[in-house]
This record gives C-alpha cells, sequence and structure tokens, in this order.
C-alpha cells in the first residue's frame, strides 16, 4: 500500500506490516519514517534489530539468510535493509521478491535515500508495495510548507496562527532539517500548548539563522573559528539556553568520535549509515574526524561535562569564556589545551 509520511503513524497504529520500502530524497522524512517503524517494531515486541548495509559489493544471500537463520533471542526480528543508491539491481531485486514470498515472521524494513519515480514501477518495488507499505518521502513543497509547520507544531503540543507558519516557511525555505530545529527550539522556549502568533514566532527565531546552537556546531565542525566566536557571542546576547548549547556540540562530537572508531574496520558510508548521519552533515563529520585527534574529541567531551556544571551552577561569564575556547579550539584543528 502506498502511504505519505503523515499517514504512517496511523498504519503502524494498527499493526506492523511485514515490509516496508521507505524511499526519497527527504532525509528527514525518512529518517522519522524509519524511527517510526522501528519504535512501533519493538512496541510489539520486536525486540532484535538485524542491518544490512546493501552497499555495491553486497552479498544478497545474506537477506536469505536473515531470513533463514533462527533468532536466540526473540520470534521476531526487524530486517532493516539500507539500500543507499535505491538500485538493488538484478540479483537483489529478485532477493527481495523471493523475501516476499517466504512466511518469514521478521519485518523487512528496506531505506533508500536515492530515488525517482520510476523506480516505482520496478518488480521488486511492487512486490513490496503489495505486502506490506511503500512510503516515499519527497521534499516538501513551497505552498504545502505552511501547512507542514503547523502539522509539526501541533506534534509537539504547540499552536500558530497562519500568519506565524507562512513566516517560518518563508524564513526557512523549504529545509526541512532546519525547520525541526527552529520548531524544537520554539517548544523549548515556550512549552507545551502555547499559542504562537506572528510576534511571538518573529521574536523568539531573531536572527537564529547567525546565533542558534546548529549553527555554531557547523561553523566549529566546518573549521571557522573566526564564525564560531561571533556566534557564540550572538547566543550570549540572546541569552540562548546553555543547556541546549551544550547538548548540540555532545550530540555531534559523539557522533564524530564513533565515527572515527568505526572507519578503523569499514568504510565510510558504511559508518555513516551504521550511524544514521544525514547526508547534508556527513561531509561536515567526516572532515573533522580527519582534522581533530580522537584524544582531542575524548577532551572535549569532558570539557563539555564541565560546561555543563558551569551552566547548572549559573556561572555565566566562566560559561562563555570556557566555550569560547573549546569551540575556537576545535575549529582551529586541536583539543582543548585549557582542560588541564
Amino acid at each position: 500500500m502506498k502511504l505519505y509520511p503523515d499517514r504512517l503513524e496511523q498504519r503502524l497504529a494498527r499493526g506492523l506490516d511485514r515490509a516496508y520500502l521507505i524511499a526519497g530524497s527527504e532525509d528527514l522524512l525518512v529518517e522519522e519514517a524509519c524511527d517510526a517503524v522501528r519504535r512501533a517494531s519493538r512496541a510489539a515486541g520486536v525486540d532484535e534489530r538485524l542491518v544490512l548495509d546493501a552497499d555495491a559489493r553486497f552479498d544478497w544471500q545474506q537477506l536469505g539468510a536473515a531470513t533463514e537463520t533462527l533468532s536466540l533471542f526473540a520470534s521476531r526480528r526487524l530486517v532493516e535493509l539500507r539500500l543507499s543508491s535505491g538500485k538493488p539491481g538484478r540479483e537483489g531485486g529478485a532477493a527481495l521478491r523471493q523475501w516476499v514470498d517466504t512466511d518469514s515472521d521478521d519485518v523487512l524494513l528496506v531505506k533508500c535515500n536515492a530515488w525517482d519515480m520510476t523506480q516505482e514501477r520496478s518488480a521488486w518495488a511492487r512486490a513490496l508495495d503489495e505486502a506490506g507499505v511503500y512510503l516515499p518521502c519527497w521534499p516538501v513543497k513551497a505552498h504545502q510548507l505552511p501547512d507542514w509547520i503547523s502539522r509539526r507544531l501541533a506534534s509537539r503540543g504547540l499552536k500558530a496562527d497562519s500568519a506565524a507558519s507562512r513566516f517560518l516557511a518563508e524564513r526557512l525555505e523549504g529545509n526541512l532539517l532546519a525547520a525541526a530545529q527552529e520548531i524544537e527550539r520554539l517548544a523549548l522556549l515556550h512549552g507545551k500548548g502555547a499559542m504562537l502568533g506572528l510576534d511571538e514566532v518573529r521574536a523568539a527565531v531573531a536572527d537564529s539563522a547567525r546565533f542558534d546552537s546548529f549553527r555554531l556546531v557547523e561553523l566549529v565542525l566546518g573549521a571557522q573559528a573566526g564564525a564560531a566566536l561571533r556566534c557564540i557571542r550572538g547566543l550570549r546576547d540572546a541569552d540562548v539556553a546553555m543547556p541546549m548549547i551544550i547538548s548540540a556540540l555532545a550530540r555531534e562530537l559523539q557522533v564524530v568520535a564513533a565515527f572515527q572508531v568505526r572507519v578503523r574496520s569499514m568504510s565510510e558510508s558504511a559508518a555513516f549509515a551504521e550511524l544514521e548521519v544525514w547526508r547534508s552533515r556527513q561531509a561536515a563529520v567526516s572532515a573533522a574526524a580527519r582534522r581533530l585527534s580522537p584524544a582531542a574529541v575524548r577532551v572535549a567531551v569532558a570539557r563539555l561535562s564541565d560546561l555543563d556544571r558551569m551552566a547548572k551552577s549559573n556561572d555565566r561569564h566562566e560559561f562563555w569564556v570556557a566555550l569560547e575556547r573549546l569551540c575556537v579550539s576545535l575549529a582551529a584543528g586541536g583539543g582543548d589545551r585549557h582542560a588541564a
């Protein structure tokens, strides 16, 4: 059955299908749909997850073997096949059709970030569609974005009038990831149940394109020390919540550290797939992982713990000074020399 992202949760509430094909060029929608299937699987008692990265060297017999091999831990598994190219080839297409014909209780999730309309007509895609759910995830068109933003706000317990939603849509220019981040920020600032008008939204997001915590992370990973310093001072002047900044930096440094470990034994593409890093972030993470030593990343993560203590004790001056030192040092390519 062909569904669209806004209908997936309703479908999952009725129970799990045998197969899910989630495909499209809008990374945020693809990732969130896959997360929804994973959550629903766990809720249904499917506790074991098997991930297969179907790159150009993938042995398609692994898919059949996964179905035939009994689980030691659970009666059902979620078999997640990551098909980054969106094209399994003749052998892969045959393996996917064969999987549909089995009587396995396992759930198959096929994730494709590269996709076009012609692939819908392939025999293997039609087979998965007939056996379960096909969910295309295309970029949200400009005229649809205000409604998408309104629904997203509602899912976070917020309400906004049409003028506020249109303002956000125009400001974010179709970037769903940026829109999602901005909405998370509004939820943190205002809390559930808030009704947001144009004035409230305009005040909350004023100049955040330059001075929000997500932008700071981008500048640090991108080795832009001077811009990172200016961003931090903008965050301080805007009185941005200190825990929000720490959380954004910690999350990204942990991704860099995990990536550095994985690329010792696998390709970069396989490491990104395992860590579920969006394509738009992969170049920055890869560059930071090459520029920074693993020891420097570990020291930086430890310094974030110190920053967290400063934030909790409301030692604002020391927090902002320490944050500047850490971020500029990371952007310049080294660890925090002031950690000692």
